[in-house]
């Protein structure tokens, strides 16, 4: 209807607000982007703050040189796309969206990007479906889901999803071991995914994966107090064989970071100083 459309472009005009000047230009189609469940147009929305930054990175005419700074790579051609998913990485039913994928010719660069949230997102087979049935009891043990009759230790496996081919690859959790409760409950998860995915897709295109945690430093986002005493990784601290893997980056140090590299171009460098401000400014407003 009409007052659909109406209310459709009243959301994006006040989307658009909420995003940096520069970084608006990074979304081609704002009807079909894959918007996030959480209201973008809120100051405290993260799916904003990465468009707001990785946005303007992509838009500069800087981009390749930027992005070599931050990660120390000598890359030529960097590409980045946001809110990126493929479901054949993992064998995914519906595929996890990467918030921030970044690639080279040699090089995958995942990034999970956060602000006012508590933790990562946590797993759905533990939360009731719409018939009222748990499709795992939150124990990574041998179990019958009671939806679809599969007998498997994870429902996901049980549904031919990939996570556990990768976690017993990339952390000291084995698959055949039995842990009660499953260290993939809550926030971890996501945390796993990312890791997964990122080593999975790499592997698809014979490059090398890295993949970070990027998040606002105040007090007043849980995660960042989180990072600083060291438990943003809940169960899977030290169980991460790859140490590099997942490391927290903040964006006020990349910021600056960036800043300070463009001391040769004055206008890009006025670009990102305004950055700051606009992500400074939604922090306060938080």
């Amino acid at each position: 209807s009409k007052f659909n459309i109406y209310m459709d472009q009243q959301k994006i005009i006040r989307i658009k607000d909420n995003l940096y000047d520069r970084s608006v230009g990074v979304v081609e189609n704002f009807y079909e982007f894959k918007w996030h469940k959480e209201d973008v147009a809120q100051k405290n929305s993260s799916q904003a703050l990465a468009i707001d930054f990785w946005g303007c990175l992509k838009l500069s005419p800087y981009k390749t040189k930027l992005i070599n700074m931050i990660f120390n790579k000598k890359e030529d051609n960097w590409d980045i796309i946001l809110e990126y998913s493929d479901k054949k990485i993992l064998s995914e039913k519906r595929s996890s969206q990467i918030d921030v994928l970044i690639e080279s010719e040699h090089f995958v660069i995942i990034i999970e990007s956060k602000f006012t949230e508590k933790d990562g997102g946590g797993c759905s087979q533990v939360k009731k479906t719409t018939h009222f049935l748990v499709q795992c009891n939150g124990d990574y043990i041998e179990q019958t889901n009671p939806v679809n009759k599969k007998i498997a230790k994870c429902s996901l496996t049980g549904k031919g999803i990939k996570y556990w081919d990768y976690i017993n690859s990339l952390t000291e959790f084995d698959k055949n071991d039995d842990y009660s409760p499953c260290p993939f409950k809550k926030g971890e998860f996501q945390w796993m995914r990312n890791i997964c995915f990122a080593e999975a897709y790499a592997n698809s295109k014979q490059k090398k994966s890295e993949s970070y945690l990027v998040y606002f430093k105040s007090d007043k986002c849980p995660i960042s107090k989180k990072v600083e005493n060291d438990t943003y990784l809940g169960e899977l601290k030290g169980k991460i064989k790859n140490h590099h893997a997942f490391k927290p980056l903040s964006y006020n140090e990349l910021l600056d970071k960036c800043i300070i590299y463009l001391d040769f171009d004055s206008n890009e460098k006025q670009i990102w100083i305004e950055l700051k401000d606009w992500m400074y400014n939604k922090e306060k407003l938080i």
